[in-house]
């Protein structure tokens, strides 16, 4: 009987991370939903061995494609975020920079001035 109550307990631990992983991906939030959804994987393989009915059968289905599903999702939203670069002229507030960031030319452009005849 034990093994039911920690079938149950593992489910519904698995779709509560099911539905956070939702609401991540609604806010962007994709490191926090990958995070999620790794916890809710191997969550789903613990619960796999344990079935041992025809609706914990269904029940295990049903969970592993939510969150292929999901993983879908996720994997959609993180290669639609753009690569991430440092601007180089941006610097916190108050701070300046030691020596500028367009170097001084010792050359001076050389201005021609064509006339017309």
């Amino acid at each position: 009987m034990s093994s039911i109550a920690e079938f149950i307990e593992i489910r519904k631990n698995i779709e509560t991370l099911a539905i956070q992983i939702a609401l991540c991906i609604t806010q962007k939030a994709a490191q926090e939903s990958k995070r999620q959804l790794d916890e809710a994987n191997r969550q789903l393989e613990v619960l796999k061995p344990m079935v041992d009915n025809d609706v914990q059968v269904i029940v295990a289905g049903r969970l592993s494609r939510q969150l292929t599903g999901l993983g879908t999702k996720v994997e959609k939203m993180v290669a639609k975020l753009p690569a991430r670069k440092r601007a180089a002229g941006k610097l916190p507030a108050g701070k300046k920079l030691e020596k500028p960031v367009r170097p001084d030319n010792a050359e001076e452009p050389e201005i021609v001035v064509y006339e017309r005849s």
